[in-house]
């Protein structure tokens, strides 16, 4: 599952970047009730910590999803599909802004659900917490057996 889902959650969000980059503007959008599309160029890491660590932060984030790509190459035939999901969108992300912050020296994003209500974020971001929280369901879940 993961040799089709991790390039193509990659290149999604590098498609979405992009075209980010090109069309979108500083000042918030309204796209759907709730949610706005503004450019941001951060520099730092969640929430806008660490700024100006980008290429540090890259590095790191691509480290953690190449391991998580090995794990899943090594283990993942072993694991629930639940566990293979959740590894590939944590491994997707990590890599996915890992590219931003490597070659462009910042992470671009553009997904705003309130101007200053929450940091804006990325197709990458939403991976790793949907992952991360898929992961905590299942470790919860597995503890109950």
């Amino acid at each position: 599952m993961s040799a089709f889902l991790v390039p193509t959650l990659i290149a999604l969000d590098q498609i979405f970047k992009l075209w980010a980059q090109r069309y979108l503007d500083p000042v918030p959008d309204p796209f759907l009730p709730g949610l706005y599309l503004t450019y941001v160029k951060n520099t730092g890491a969640a929430f806008g910590l660490f700024q100006g660590n980008g290429e540090l932060l890259g590095w790191v984030s691509l480290a953690v999803g190449l391991a998580l790509l090995l794990y899943l190459w090594l283990v993942g035939p072993r694991m629930g599909v639940a566990g293979q999901l959740a590894l590939s969108f944590v491994a997707s992300g990590a890599v996915g802004n890992a590219i931003d912050r490597i070659g462009r020296g910042y992470v671009v994003d553009y997904l705003d659900i309130g101007p200053g209500l929450w940091p804006v974020f990325n197709l990458a971001d939403s991976l790793v917490v949907v992952g991360v929280a898929l992961l905590v369901l299942i470790g919860l879940f597995a503890r109950k057996r």
